[in-house]
């Protein structure tokens, strides 16, 4: 996906970085010295403004799968904010580290049994903490602030689901079904585990940062919008994005409910899409 993108992206989304900056600058005005900040999946940087954030702190680490795309993010910046950055190549999934998209799709290929492809995708699923611990454990207790971007909708599922498309007909439709809950159920605990992960690699008393697509916006969807947080999270329970929502849950679990703030606001993603983004502030219990 950091791949497919126009040249005109880093200027159709000026109103989006400048949402998402609203959401550092509330965390810089309680946290006047900041050491070192997390950003994890960062890609190509589009929604960041980094130069401004790395005049705020010392030091940032920017996670994600793609170690091009962040180069590339970066290369252009002045040189006295990329002495400041980290680039940390990653899948925070854990799954690579036993192999799963080869082994899942193997199985596929093979044609086996729906009962042990969900088996083997259980398996995997129990053993995401101790994957997750092996890629984080490093960072524990590693920095001042640490913010997600868009990642919860990004992580896992979208593969997934394309990949078992491709070989639906091998399967009666309540075994493909059985299957696809199955990565469901797969892709939550990874968007949960992730965020406990995250919170661990948080300084005590230190910031969590989330922003998140939660829906794509209708027409038919501008008057609920209107109404607020609350009529969101309803339309959301029913034509947004399950892993959004299972992100902002496990997010407010892991921050104090005295300094929680949300905000949303309209991302234009590209010319045909816009989606509907949750930003959320929080410190650490």
């Amino acid at each position: 996906m950091n791949h497919n993108r126009d040249e005109f992206r880093k200027m159709r989304w000026k109103q989006h970085r400048s949402q998402v900056t609203g959401l550092f600058d509330a965390v810089f005005s309680k946290k006047e010295i900041v050491d070192k900040m997390a950003i994890v999946g960062a890609g190509n940087c589009d929604d960041l403004d980094i130069d401004y954030l790395a005049a705020k702190c010392n030091s940032i680490y920017l996670f994600d799968i793609d170690m091009e795309s962040m180069e590339k993010g970066i290369e252009n910046l002045p040189e006295h904010t990329r002495k400041k950055i980290q680039l940390v190549g990653i899948d925070v999934t854990g799954l690579d580290k036993m192999d799963f998209d080869h082994h899942l799709s193997s199985m596929l290929d093979r044609g086996e049994k729906a009962e042990e492809i969900i088996q083997y995708v259980k398996d995997a699923e129990n053993r995401l903490g101790q994957l997750s611990e092996s890629i984080f454990a490093n960072h524990y207790n590693g920095f001042d602030v640490i913010a997600t971007s868009a990642i919860y909708t990004q992580l896992f599922y979208n593969w997934a689901k394309e990949l078992l498309s491709d070989y639906s007909n091998q399967y009666q439709n309540k075994d493909a079904e059985e299957i696809k809950n199955g990565l469901l159920d797969l892709r939550d605990e990874i968007v949960r585990t992730l965020n406990h992960s995250i919170s661990k690699c948080i300084k005590e008393n230190g910031f969590y940062i989330t922003w998140t697509d939660i829906l794509k916006i209708e027409p038919e969807y501008m008057d609920t919008i209107n109404e607020g947080l609350g009529a969101i999270f309803v339309l959301a329970s029913n034509v947004g994005y399950g892993a959004a929502l299972i992100g902002i849950k496990s997010f407010i679990e892991k921050v104090g409910k005295s300094e929680l703030s949300l905000r949303y606001w309209p991302w234009d993603f590209n010319a045909n899409k816009q989606y509907l983004t949750i930003g959320i502030i929080g410190r650490l219990k």
